[in-house]
């Protein structure tokens, strides 16, 4: 089965991702075939952007898939698109592959690091804030944050985020009587708990020299 990650305008597109699971069972089409198959789609539309993009071919009025489908994990860069078998080798390599992001808030001068999969499908606000751009399905955990900090814009999320976090600068246990969604969103990613006392401690790695907060 062919995986599309990190889709584009055109490979996310519900009949492309249809069209190439039906031209990687069938070979010699012809067009008829194609809107015999697809009778409800403007199949000569789409298969025109298809063709100018390079991800079908068509010789001799036989359509045929020429998706760049991933070889090596070599050079890879994290949200490059990929096609990849599932039933290859190559693919539990993709697994494999962990990748840092970092977040910067322009209100102060903290790092939120991140370690993340080439999916993207770990919980972490990076992976969440990408997906949430790129309108790309979220995962279970990432709907539960989802839940508490809803599509917010990252830049305002960032200031209230990191302006919590920089408490612990000087502190080792902070309390937030209030309810409040950014401490609420930083207990879910995973960044602080709250102890036995209902204080919130800090969970992930922080160099208070450099206000690097760094989440693996």
């Amino acid at each position: 089965m062919i995986e599309i990650i990190h889709p584009s305008r055109l490979s996310r597109q519900a009949f492309f991702k249809e069209l190439i699971h039906y031209l990687s069972q069938h070979e010699k089409v012809i067009l008829r075939d194609i809107k015999r198959a697809f009778p409800d789609v403007r199949v000569d539309k789409h298969l025109e952007d298809y063709i100018k993009a390079g991800l079908i071919l068509r010789e001799h009025k036989r359509y045929a898939l020429n998706l760049p489908f991933l070889t090596t994990v070599e050079g890879l860069q994290l949200d490059q698109e990929v096609f990849v078998d599932k039933k290859s080798a190559i693919y539990a390599d993709l697994q494999d592959l962990r990748f840092v992001t970092e977040l910067k808030n322009t209100s102060n001068q903290v790092v939120l690091r991140e370690e993340t999969d080439f999916f993207r499908s770990q919980l972490t606000l990076s992976n969440y804030f990408y997906k949430l751009q790129k309108q790309y399905e979220l995962t279970p955990e990432q709907e539960r944050l989802y839940a508490i900090l809803g599509d917010v814009n990252p830049d305002y999320a960032l200031k209230y985020l990191t302006t919590f976090l920089l408490k612990y600068v000087s502190k080792e246990e902070l309390m937030q009587k209030r309810k409040d969604i950014f401490v609420d969103s930083l207990v879910a990613l995973g960044y602080i708990d709250q102890n036995a006392a209902g204080k919130y401690e800090l969970k992930v790695e922080f160099d208070k020299e450099n206000l690097i907060f760094y989440k693996r």
